[in-house]
């Protein structure tokens, strides 16, 4: 599967999948590129796993034991 096909399965416009295949990289360059954007998506998960820590838990609904009178 090539670059265009992964765009287009992405829902990628045309006019991006254009200019993202102008720009032409060097298998260094796309593996570099690659691993910023794995260190940004490692980054914001961290981030969004930390803030959802931080939230209080929601409390647990209290429960009424009814007893029938005797």
């Amino acid at each position: 599967m090539n670059l265009r096909q992964l765009l287009k399965i992405a829902g990628v416009r045309n006019d991006i999948v254009k200019a993202v295949e102008k720009k032409k990289l060097t298998p260094e360059q796309e593996l570099e590129a690659q691993e910023k954007a794995m260190a940004m998506t490692k980054i914001m998960l961290n981030e969004a796993l930390r803030y959802r820590k931080s939230q209080e838990p929601p409390s647990a609904p209290k429960k009424t034991i009814i007893i029938p009178d005797e």
